[in-house]
């Protein structure tokens, strides 16, 4: 399972009580908040609810993300609306310490918890919705062969403003014929 979970920079964990503090953390920088649709601001006794209602869920799973090197979180993502009957489920992920922004940590996260779900959960198709103007989250999703199923015009509410999104998506047979996954 180790190997399922770690790349050659970083590794999965799963979430626990003690990655909150550094989780509200990221979450109420405004610079980090721009691309995500989480509460904003939220407090440490809100997120502390949230993780005890969410432990026990069987349609997700979460995950911090540990710089091998020194050890440090510096992200947080998982798989959501896990529905193990059509077997599907829903990716999200982001990356908190801006110091390691565009170093193609996000790209290494997305392609760790794509291949969990594969792997591990059984699943056919992994998908996530994607802020349009977020061109870098694209471009990564893009880049390991996941393929845009539309854009969903004016389809969310985000910072007070409705926003277009995209949806985006991998098929289970597209991520076998991908010898991006089989790279360590």
């Amino acid at each position: 399972m180790a190997s399922l979970l770690a790349g050659k920079r970083m590794r999965l964990i799963p979430l626990e009580k003690r990655h909150l503090e550094r989780r509200v953390e990221f979450i109420n920088d405004e610079e980090v908040q721009r691309t995500l649709n989480f509460d904003f601001p939220t407090s440490q006794a809100k997120t502390e609810a949230w993780f005890q209602k969410m432990i026990l869920s069987r349609d997700r799973v979460d995950f911090a993300f540990e710089n091998l090197d020194d050890r440090s979180i510096f992200g947080f993502g998982g798989l959501i609306n896990i529905d193990r009957i059509l077997r599907k489920a829903e990716l999200y992920i982001f990356i908190g310490d801006k110091s390691v922004w565009g170093k193609g940590y996000g790209r290494d996260g997305y392609k760790l918890i794509t291949n969990y779900g594969f792997t591990e959960l059984g699943l056919n198709k992994v998908y996530l919705y994607q802020l349009s103007f977020n061109q870098k989250a694209i471009s990564a999703t893009k880049a390991l062969g996941w393929n845009v199923d539309g854009l969903l015009r004016s389809d969310i509410f985000s910072h007070g403003e409705i926003k277009d999104q995209y949806i985006l998506s991998i098929l289970r047979d597209e991520w076998v014929n991908n010898k991006i996954y089989s790279e360590p």
